[in-house]
Formats: structure tokens, C-alpha cells, sequence
């Protein structure tokens, strides 16, 4: 049974809705076209994915603790989410917000896994990166009291197959094996030092 959800009578134009989720719209009685989660339906025709945002998900990471990044690509603790994709070629954006404190954080660069191996990038080498923390206290030997931040975007085009999940993952990897705290300074949880949380989000846009 349909419910009215608008009707302009100048026009002859009515839009309702059924208990399937789909809104039509008639005009003269005639159904035009319906929309539903996939697209267009109800003339046979159904838009396309390019361009349209199809999913988020994201997970915001609370957790304080510290980690050893390595000469090679080292996982971030608690910054890996995965996604299912609803559509096939996807492009996906990759948003991480990454907030705590790093021995001379100008010697560690982090990249995006897809899986096991960087995206976006053309070189594995521990000096090569999509990114590095920034630092938000200007005299170089301050690893105490005043954490760095890394924000890091970028777009994957993987080729996805629906219902195939992926698995996107924050990695670091430094000039000689480092401390890495996340969520919190050096000094912390010491009254006055700071701390905070983390968040990695991703976007299924249909390509």
C-alpha cells in the first residue's frame, strides 16, 4: 500500500512511497520513474555509481600505548579497518587523523596499505612516504610534554569486487627503530600532558 508524500495538483505530478523503501513518482497516474537504494527503477532505467558516494565507514581509536616502528613498514596499532565493497571498481578515500608523540618525528614517514603492500606510492624505500607526523613544538629535542599530529587523505582505485573485503592499514617505518606513543605524548598521562584519540575513515565512491 503506497502512501502520498506529496501531490501537486497544478501539475498532475504525485510522489509516494510503499512498504519496499521506493518512492515513486506519477504523473496522470502513470508511474515515471521509482528510486530506491540501488538507483533508478520503475521505467527499467537505473542511475549510475560514477561519482556517488556509496558508503563510510570509519573507526575512532582511543586506546593510549606506545610501539616500536621499524626500518620497514610497521603496522600502527589499533589504525586498520576494512570495508566490503557494495560496487565493483570502486575508487575508496582513505582519511586518517593519527595524534601522538614520536622520537624525532622527522625521520618517520607512514604510507597506506591495501592488504600487505603500499598504495599510491612509487618506491618501498623507509624514506619514502605519503606523509609525516607534523610537528607542533619548534625546538627539535622537545619528546616529552608536545605530541605531533598526522592527517593523512588519499584515494585508492583498486578494481573491487563486490562482497571481496579490503583491508586498508596505517603503516610507519623509520630511519632506525623508533617509539612510536599513540594517543597520548611522551610525558603523559602526567598531569598537563597532553592526550587524545585517533580515527581512520574510509569512503566507497562508484567509479
Amino acid at each position: 500500500m503506497s502512501s502520498i508524500i506529496n501531490a501537486d495538483t497544478s501539475s498532475g505530478l504525485t510522489i509516494s512511497s510503499d512498504n519496499s523503501g521506493e518512492i515513486d513518482f506519477q504523473s496522470g497516474g502513470v508511474t515515471k520513474a521509482g528510486i530506491n537504494s540501488t538507483g533508478w527503477t520503475g521505467d527499467g532505467s537505473q542511475l549510475s555509481n560514477v561519482g556517488r558516494l556509496l558508503q563510510v565507514v570509519n573507526l575512532v581509536y582511543s586506546t593510549q600505548s606506545s610501539m616500536t616502528v621499524g626500518t620497514t613498514d610497521t603496522a600502527v596499532t589499533g589504525m586498520n579497518l576494512n570495508i566490503t565493497p557494495l560496487a565493483a571498481g570502486s575508487k575508496f578515500r582513505i582519511d586518517v587523523r593519527l595524534f601522538g608523540e614520536v622520537y624525532s618525528a622527522w625521520q618517520v614517514l607512514f604510507n597506506i596499505h591495501r592488504g600487505a603492500a603500499r598504495i599510491n606510492t612509487t618506491s618501498n624505500l623507509k624514506y619514502h612516504g605519503l606523509s609525516m607526523m607534523t610537528q607542533t613544538y619548534g625546538v627539535a629535542t622537545n619528546d616529552s610534554s608536545t605530541p605531533e599530529t598526522l592527517n593523512l587523505t588519499t584515494i585508492d582505485s583498486t578494481g573491487s569486487t563486490v562482497g571481496t573485503t579490503l583491508t586498508y592499514t596505517l603503516v610507519a617505518c623509520a630511519d632506525v627503530n623508533r617509539t612510536l606513543w599513540i594517543n597520548r605524548c611522551v610525558g603523559a598521562p602526567t598531569t598537563s600532558y597532553e592526550t587524545g584519540i585517533s580515527e581512520i575513515i574510509i569512503t566507497e565512491i562508484g567509479a
